[in-house]
Order: C-alpha cells, then structure tokens, then sequence
C-alpha cells in the first residue's frame, strides 16, 4: 500500500520539538538510564566484536564482557564508596574551611589597600557554589553505582537484540537501505566518539589520581574519576573539573600545593586535548564549536547532568539524520564546522565543471 504524505507548516515541528522536549524532560528519570544504557552498549561493542571475529559465540561474548566489567566495577566499587560516604560526611567542614580561606584572603589584600567587597566575593564564590556541583556529580556516581547492574543488563539486552535490528527495521522504513546505512553511519560515530573520550578520559584520570596520591590529597581516586567524567564534556570539562579539585587541593595543601597540582593538571590536559584528542576528531566530528555549547545547554537543561555528558553524541546523530533529507540538510550544515562546510562547497563546484 502506497503511503500519501501530506505537506506540514514548520511551525508544527516546532510545536512537536517543544512538546517532545517537556516530555523528555519530565521523565527524565526513566530516559537517563535508558540512554546510558544505549551508549554504554555502543561503547562496549567493540570488545564484543572482537570475540566475535575470534570464534566466540555471540551471546557469550556478551556475557563475558559484562561479567569482566562487573568484576572491575565492583573491585572499585567498595572503595569508591567508602570515599563517597566519607566525602559526604566531611563536605561541610570542607566548605567552612574554603570560607575561611575566603575571608583570609579578603582581609589580606584589603590590608595591602585594595579594596575588595567581602559580600561581593562572599556571594560569587561560596563555598556551596563551588562545591555544589562536584558533589552532586560524585552524589550521582554513587546513585549509577547502586544501579550498574540494571544498566549493564539493559545494556546486555540491547546488544542480544543487533542482529534483529535490520530484519525488523527492514519492514517498518519506506528506504531500508538509505536508512539502515545512516544508523550504522551513527552509530560508527558515535562509537568512534565515546571510545576516543573514554581512553582519553582514563589517562587523564589516572594521571591526575596519580599526581594528588603523590601530593598527598585525600580522595584521589573520586577526583580521578571526576575527571574522566567531565572528559566527555568537551571545551569546558576540564574547566569545570579543575575548579573544585584545586580548591580542595588549597584546603588541604595551600597555595604551594595549588601551583604544583595546577601545573600537572595543565599539563595533562594541555597534552590530551591539544595534541592526542585533535589528531582523532579532526575527522570524525564535525560538529561547529558554537552548536557543541548550545548542546551541553539544551541538553543539560533537558536531562541534567546525563545530558551535558551525552550532548556531543545526541547532537551527531541528530546531525547525520538531518543530513538525510534535502528539507533538512540546511540543519546540519549549520550544525557542522567550517572545514566540513568548505569541504561541502569544493564538492558542489567539482560537480558543476564535471
């Protein structure tokens, strides 16, 4: 039966776009763990598929890695909890010290005769502020850590069912072909996106771990892990990772253990994402540095903390889906970046002479 399509205003997309985005947003604590589900299955693919191609059987390549991973989950699991809790347990004496500091450092400089508005400074940089939102992300590790085998196994189901997704996808689109080749196009992206921020996000983790277990600051391992999580958040994670770890690191060690702890962890990031990382996404992500902020917003205002981790990945796929569709290409251009819209354009031109 041939389907009829009728044309619709652009307004109702809108509306649609709207619509969609308060539903999301107020079942947000069902689609959250689905989501990570999905990509967690994406970035686990890979090791899967290795088995795969060396004569393990599908389904126990499955098992074996989300097995492996539980083990490893839960060799952490007992002593990032601990720290957790006792984090937790310590953050407000933590933050009366930062005040202190603040105060301390006020009345110095208003000693040397400039002036500096106590309640200005007091106002903008609380303690709560500063610590807010590391807490509620490492808050938010202990919550996934009490819910990784639900996700794990979620994520196991996923992948049970990949072989099933062409045959059944085969039979609901009108152009199987063009679409099943815009997943697999997604999906290698993405994949290729969240392995790359992974491995990097280890090794920078690892390394600041390293350098405050040298230094001595308590615990290392949360601001490790910390650190691999804003890793995914792109042009402004380290950023936000280095406020709180280096203000814990004044409460702890002073200025003398600032400058240490800040020069390593320039270093480190300066290393990861101004030489490792770029030598990888310059062909993989194509995504303007304008549309990646809009996304960590509107995502981080949608599904909170989950969405600013996930924007770059959601926003890629919806780009290449964009793409698909003559009426929406226009989207994607001015979602991409310059190099892809130049490259776009030699293309045109070298079919026009052709």
């Amino acid at each position: 039966m041939k389907r009829v399509y009728t044309k619709v205003h652009p307004l109702f997309y809108i509306a649609a776009v709207v619509i969609l985005a308060a539903a999301v947003k107020m079942s947000v604590k069902v689609v959250n763990p689905i989501l990570l589900a999905i990509f967690f299955s994406i970035i686990i693919y890979h090791p899967i598929d290795w088995l795969k191609k060396k004569g393990v059987n599908g389904v126990l390549s499955i098992i074996i890695v989300i097995v492996g991973l539980l083990i490893i989950f839960a060799s952490l699991g007992s002593a990032v909890t601990r720290s957790l809790v006792e984090f937790s347990h310590n953050l407000p004496e933590y933050k009366k010290q930062l005040h202190e500091i603040t105060n301390s450092s006020v009345s110095y400089f208003n000693d040397l005769g400039i002036n500096v508005s106590q309640d200005a400074v007091t106002g903008s940089f609380s303690a709560s502020n500063t610590f807010g939102y590391a807490s509620r992300l490492i808050a938010g590790i202990g919550n996934l850590l009490s819910q990784i085998v639900l996700l794990f196994l979620v994520a196991a189901f996923i992948l049970g069912e990949t072989n099933s997704y062409p045959i059944k996808l085969k039979l609901v689109l009108d152009d199987p072909d063009v679409s099943l080749g815009n997943i697999t196009v997604i999906t290698k992206n993405i994949r290729y996106y969240l392995g790359i921020k992974t491995i990097t996000g280890l090794i920078g983790g690892t390394l600041v771990t390293i350098v405050l277990l040298i230094m001595g600051v308590q615990y290392a391992l949360i601001w490790g892990i910390f650190v691999l999580l804003m890793r995914y958040i792109p042009n402004i994670g380290s950023v936000i990772a280095a406020i709180p770890i280096m203000l814990f690191v004044l409460i702890q060690k002073g200025v003398s253990g600032v400058i240490y702890a800040g020069i390593a962890y320039a270093a480190i990031n300066f290393i990861i994402g101004q030489i490792i990382e770029p030598k990888f996404f310059s062909r993989s992500m194509n995504l303007s540095t304008l549309a990646v902020f809009l996304s960590l917003v509107f995502w981080g205002y949608i599904l909170g903390d989950a969405g600013m981790l996930l924007a770059v990945p959601i926003t890629m796929a919806l780009k290449i889906s964009l793409e698909t569709r003559e009426s929406t290409k226009w989207l994607a251009v001015m979602l991409g970046s310059e190099k892809s819209a130049k490259q776009e354009l030699e293309n045109q031109d070298r079919d026009e002479n052709s």
